[in-house]
């Protein structure tokens, strides 16, 4: 027996915007969905496993190795004479040395600094109810929402920093060029200045008379490698100390000049005269009047100072998109979202909550099957009452349906197609389906709900009868 056709006012979506259909489905691991961010590495990026090198299972049989060599028995050294060893009584347990038991540090529990929640893209939304707008089938409303988080093209991410003792949210700092979040005005444009100096300022190289003098040899710090100069220099002294609160202001100077090195490599010296013969220039590209800086040092206090406001705003709420969530470069940020994720694809009550309301306007109906389900259709739900009267075509579907609760299409058809003809039952289900008597899941099964008890109808309200008139005495 064949299973009973669709209607044909239930086609399947054909559009090339729609969702893939086999997302939407009722079984609670999405085993036919695409792999979903954050889970897109292989078992390599996992590191090594703790048995690796000895577990060979996998790697195929050992390569042919060539013959040992036997040695000649008379290279042979005569195996040892075994000897019994010597019984020695077992030690009294209670006064076994006992050494003490350090005690274990449990980790380090992360604290996400972020608050993060995901909404559905506005195209992605649209995608979704067009897809499910398409048949009168049912959804379960969760599946739904993990249809959203599966990709990040279908979410957008909304980050915020937690309240705080006084109920009030500190506000987040976002590099909006480059979709970029950080928890700190100045780790943002000190990222900015390290990842990005194009857009802040250029470097010009300008010739300059090379130093004069009888250079022999140059000195060069012994820990850090850099070129000091040679020491008749006139600004060696002053190198030398700049050099040193710079670098390794945590070291004592005199510790520091014991490391320094001599070099008498004529290539050296001549480096180090070429690196004198001209001088780098920096000039802010955020300024209406071009201005020149002799280092970059100067350059990055005058960029906080002056265009700080500029490059990074503070904002109480950062939105981004799914994609650029996920090259996020702070760290704490990057893994607040990873986590949050994970979180929502085992248990999406958030993003279903953020989702609802959209849906309900969109005319969706939503209601809880049997197995306490909430699930999304386009039909309204509606109920039998008791001792309603329908014809014995529509009684059969609803009994049998009522006793064989998710049941599919082509258990209805083997049970009653032979009675009823398949093209009445077809068009019987499909009226049952479309008023909302019965319920088609998206996976084909059947779910009637229990009937409504019909309310009383009023008591008639006795009106008394009205008194005739007295006649005047």
């Amino acid at each position: 027996m064949n299973d009973l056709p669709p209607s044909p006012s239930t086609p399947e979506p054909e559009s090339a915007s729609s969702l893939p259909l086999d997302e939407l489905t009722l079984t609670p691991q999405w085993v036919k969905s695409a792999a979903p961010s954050y889970q897109n590495f292989t078992e390599r990026d996992r590191g090594p496993r703790k048995h690796d090198r000895f577990d060979r299972r996998d790697r195929g049989p050992r390569p042919d190795r060539p013959p040992r060599e036997r040695r000649p028995e008379s290279s042979v050294k005569p195996a040892a004479p075994k000897h019994r060893p010597m019984h020695r009584p077992p030690a009294d347990k209670d006064h076994r040395p006992t050494k003490p038991a350090t005690p274990s540090r449990p980790p380090a529990q992360f604290t996400p600094p972020v608050e993060v929640a995901f909404t559905p893209d506005d195209k992605a939304f649209a995608s979704i109810v067009g897809t499910i707008k398409q048949s009168p089938r049912a959804y379960a409303f969760f599946d739904v929402a993990k249809l959203v988080l599966n990709k990040p093209e279908r979410h957008v991410v909304k980050l915020q920093r937690p309240a705080g003792a006084d109920g009030k949210h500190a506000p987040l700092f976002f590099v909006a060029a480059h979709d970029q979040v950080f928890l700190g005005r100045e780790e943002a444009l000190r990222w900015i200045l390290r990842r990005h100096p194009g857009t802040v300022f250029e470097q010009t190289k300008t010739p300059i008379d090379p130093p004069k003098g009888n250079f022999v040899f140059v000195n060069r710090c012994g820990l850090t490698g850099e070129v000091l100069g040679p020491p008749n220099y006139h600004e060696y002294q002053s190198r030398l100390v700049r050099h040193h609160q710079a670098r390794l202001a945590h070291m004592p100077f005199e510790k520091f000049r014991a490391q320094i090195q001599t070099s008498r490599d004529e290539a050296a010296v001549k480096a180090w005269i070429e690196s004198l013969s001209s001088k780098m220039e920096f000039k802010c590209k955020l300024d209406t009047e071009p201005k020149m800086f002799a280092s970059r040092e100067e350059l990055e206090k005058h960029v906080v100072a002056d265009h700080g406001d500029a490059l990074v705003a503070a904002v109480p709420v950062v939105t981004l998109t799914g994609p650029a969530s996920r090259t996020l470069e702070h760290g704490a940020i990057q893994e607040s979202v990873r986590l949050a994720w994970q979180h929502e694809r085992r248990f999406p009550l958030k993003t279903a909550n953020a989702m609802q309301t959209r849906l309900r306007e969109q005319g969706l109906h939503f209601f809880k099957d049997t197995k306490g389900v909430t699930c999304v259709s386009t039909v309204k739900l509606t109920r039998f009452e008791t001792g309603q009267v329908v014809s014995d075509h529509v009684r059969q579907i609803v009994e049998f349906v009522r006793g064989h609760q998710y049941c599919a299409r082509q258990d209805l058809a083997t049970a009653l197609a032979a009675t009823s003809g398949e093209e009445l039952l077809a068009k019987d289900l499909h009226w049952l389906i479309q008023d909302g008597y019965v319920v088609e899941f998206f996976d084909g099964k059947l779910w009637i709900p229990e009937a409504r008890t019909a309310k009383p109808a009023p008591a008639p309200v006795a009106v008394p009868a009205a008194e005739p008139p007295t006649s005047p005495s």
